[in-house]
């Protein structure tokens, strides 16, 4: 049984999916993003590190990802497997704090793997004010739903807080290479 899998049947309100993404998810969160022409990526939820990957494939040389993990032996094993990868363990609505903690700047890219549509509305709430602290003028998050978010309550919620926030959002075609299918919000943070 994958480590993955393992944590899914511990805490799914945590992990919140019972495989990692597909090379096909993690292709098309990290395109049209502007990953390729970033300072600093900021990555939250990496799990096993399946996005962090592609992350690292589109990075300019001088460019940095910062990772936010929860979960302790996951944050471990990503220290270990991407030691360029600035690793940190917590919440992220914390986001900006741990940047600043590392004299990090704020990141032109928020790509998220965080099991939105599972999490109560406060801690949406929490994250996306992290996020958006977080992000230069501008700036883009990504971040990736399964199909059943386009018709489900608490994804279209989900959706509705997105375009409340940020004055551009839009959706990817379905990834039916991926499961469960899913697709991509891209949302740009307002210029100032």
């Amino acid at each position: 049984m994958s480590s993955f899998f393992w944590k899914f049947l511990q805490n799914p309100r945590q992990v919140g999916a019972c495989c990692p993404s597909s090379p096909a998810l993690c292709r098309a969160i990290t395109s049209s993003i502007g990953v390729e022409n970033a300072s600093l990526v900021a990555e939250l939820g990496p799990g096993t590190g399946v996005i962090t990957e592609e992350i690292c494939r589109k990075l300019n040389p001088g460019a940095k990802l910062a990772a936010v993990e929860l979960d302790g032996n996951l944050a471990d094993a990503l220290e270990k497997k991407f030691s360029k990868v600035t690793v940190f363990r917590g919440c992220a609505s914390q986001l900006d704090t741990m940047l600043s903690s590392r004299a990090l700047p704020q990141a032109d890219v928020v790509i998220s793997g965080l099991p939105f549509a599972i999490f109560p509305g406060e801690l949406q709430d929490k994250i996306l004010d992290g996020v958006l602290r977080s992000l230069v003028p501008g700036g883009t998050f990504a971040t990736f739903a399964y199909l059943q978010g386009l018709i489900l309550p608490a994804g279209i919620r989900f959706r509705h807080k997105l375009e409340n926030i940020f004055p551009e959002v839009t959706t990817s075609q379905i990834i039916w290479n991926n499961m469960p299918p899913a697709f991509i919000y891209r949302c740009r943070k307002l210029e100032e």
